[in-house]
């Protein structure tokens, strides 16, 4: 499926990610947690009310085709520098699963810090949300294991699919029945809409 993409000016101005939790917790005679696959993200967006005209047509335009195709959008990283894990990170060895994912391409000695975020783009191009959930360094051929904070792999992803650390993406479908924005009556569009992952 191809996805729409937003222009990447303005940048959102507001935005609320949430985990979509898949697991429980059982209660009896003692309280057990449950953990289930499929856990993902969604997030709700705002932008700033768009006072150029031609622009906000062309957002308003690809929101309604992304409410059909689905939207794929940056992650907001709000300011965190993660390109200097490089831009060419790869899954390292094919069919992996759990909460460890090792890769290869990044700097030699490189730092992936707690609480990045990075995104898996699949064979087909999907990509994958997750979080980072502890500090590692790159050895020598540049090559480390990730740990998944928030959730297990959600796919085998084959050897050499891309991972996204300096620009991680959300894609998924846009929530709810319907979809809206505000004309206002000093000719500012405001747009805000909520994007889940559906995979």
């Amino acid at each position: 499926m191809t996805m729409i993409e937003l222009p990447p000016r303005p940048s959102p101005n507001a935005a609320t990610p949430a985990l979509v939790d898949r697991g429980g917790v059982m209660r009896g005679a003692s309280a057990i947690r449950v953990n289930r696959l499929g856990n993902h993200y969604r997030i709700s967006i705002t932008y700033p009310p768009l006072d150029d005209e031609d622009r906000a047509r062309v957002f308003v335009s690809r929101l309604i085709r992304a409410k059909r195709m689905g939207l794929r959008m940056p992650y907001p990283l709000l300011g965190v520098d993660q390109g200097r894990c490089g831009w060419s990170v790869v899954v390292d060895g094919g069919g992996q699963a759990g909460d460890k994912l090792k890769v290869r391409g990044l700097p030699r000695g490189g730092v992936v810090r707690e609480g990045f975020w990075m995104s898996i783009e699949d064979a087909s191009g999907q990509h994958y949300l997750h979080n980072i959930g502890a500090e590692v360094m790159a050895d020598a051929a540049g090559k480390a294991t990730l740990s998944v904070a928030d959730t297990l792999l959600r796919r085998p992803f084959a050897d050499g699919c891309r991972v996204h650390i300096a620009r991680p993406m959300i894609e998924g479908v846009i929530d709810g029945d319907e979809l809206s924005w505000e004309l206002a009556i000093d000719h500012n569009t405001g747009i805000s809409f909520v994007l889940e992952e559906a995979a």
